[in-house]
């Protein structure tokens, strides 16, 4: 079958017609869908969030995960640098690891931690989660190249150069550039990532910071959680010359569900309202101990205010990576559990992915194609970049 339009899709009537509704039922039987950045375990630290437990707040339960057919996820770990004084940074990423993997031995007949490729195949046709655990940022490891083995000791698989900051390594795209780039230090991490197997992931960092890590990297690369800026024309997004560059060295760009990220308009509200939200927020988080219902009423009424976006526009973004950088260079990175809430309709949490598949039928796209989008790009990269590691 060929693709089909993207506008042809926007138009398209719902439900599927029953030919395509037989393939969504069986792609669904197997599928491996595998999402590279989820937000959840700083919710286990803070507010004794259970996954065992389902809920009618934020995006990942146990529960829900089964309806959604989750087979794998990057669990990311964070300290927003703008958020948490440098001396916290180190500390808080140990604690949210521990309680990530606290939480999945609690459910160890659901889930099971992954460290290689091999482990994801396994523990995905046992009919469990397979958990991995990825570090949001590299001012985490407090500039030490020993800390950053010590954290891949402890299960971590891919790092982010920088986040919403430039750091001693990177420049951030949202923050002031003070390397032009990747700095010598930065060069050294990439190469030090490389012999542990670590995945680079190049979200969050300048562009030009995304040009050097594919540089200097021996193995492909990821985006963990970025959108198209030619659909939607925002800082935070990446463009199509640098998703192709990433894709040339066999890299996966996996997309960020974010409203803001996939629709300008949406984006635009966003912006203008933030340091209201905001500042709303930090009034309450300042009250110890912290009233996270009275946080969570806050998001929900500052996204009401922006449009809504669907799940089809979601899926434009995915039709356009493929259709620019290729099918082979596309994969999920959803910040479920780190966009506040702001999930496109028919997106809402994870028991939403078929959604994502039967949009992907309905352009037209083949099930082994599907399959590499869901998933199988984002393994191939992890397995690669184990490869990598054991060369000498």
């Amino acid at each position: 079958m060929t693709r089909r339009s993207a506008a042809l899709f926007l138009l398209a009537p719902l439900p599927l017609p029953a030919q395509e509704a037989d393939r969504l039922a069986r792609l669904l039987q197997d599928i491996l869908i595998f999402d590279a950045h989820i937000d959840t375990p700083r919710y286990f630290v803070d507010e004794n969030y259970r996954l065992r437990d389902r809920h009618s707040y934020y995006e990942l339960d146990i529960p829900r995960m089964r309806e959604g057919k989750l087979g794998a996820v990057m669990f990311g770990l964070y300290a927003q640098p703008q958020d948490f004084p440098p001396e916290r940074w180190l500390p808080r990423a140990l604690e949210t690891l521990e309680a990530l993997h606290g939480e999945v031995e609690a459910n160890a007949r659901d889930m099971e931690f992954a460290y290689t490729a091999a482990d994801v195949e396994r523990i995905h046709k046992s009919g469990k989660l397979a958990a991995m655990a990825s570090l949001e940022g590299g001012h985490l490891i407090s500039d030490s190249l020993g800390v950053l083995r010590l954290f891949r000791r402890l299960g971590i698989r891919y790092m982010t150069l920088a986040h919403f900051a430039s750091n001693n390594f990177a420049d951030s795209m949202t923050g002031q550039p003070i390397h032009t780039g990747l700095s010598p230090f930065g060069r050294e991490l990439v190469r030090e990532m490389n012999r542990l197997g670590m995945i680079i992931d190049v979200s969050h960092i300048s562009d030009k910071a995304v040009l050097d890590a594919v540089e200097h990297s021996r193995a492909p690369v990821i985006a963990s959680h970025s959108s198209a800026k030619a659909i939607a024309p925002i800082i935070r997004n990446m463009p199509d010359s640098v998703m192709q560059v990433i894709g040339k060295r066999g890299g996966v760009i996996c997309l960020n569900f974010h409203v803001g990220y996939l629709d300008k308009a949406a984006y635009d509200v966003y912006f203008r309202n933030r340091p209201a939200r905001d500042a709303e927020i930090k009034a309450v988080t300042d009250q110890k101990p912290i009233n996270w219902e009275k946080v969570r009423a806050i998001q929900r009424r500052y996204f009401e205010k922006m449009p809504k976006v669907d799940v089809s526009v979601l899926v434009r973004h995915l039709d356009h990576i493929a259709r620019t950088v290729g099918v082979d260079h596309v994969g999920l990175g959803s910040d479920f559990d780190g966009i506040s809430g702001m999930a496109p309709v028919g997106m809402e949490d994870v028991s939403k992915y078929p959604n994502i598949v039967k949009g992907l039928i309905g352009l037209g796209y083949s099930d082994p194609d599907i399959r590499k989008i869901m998933g199988l790009n984002l393994l191939r990269v992890l397995r690669q970049n184990e490869e990598v590691a054991k060369q000498k």
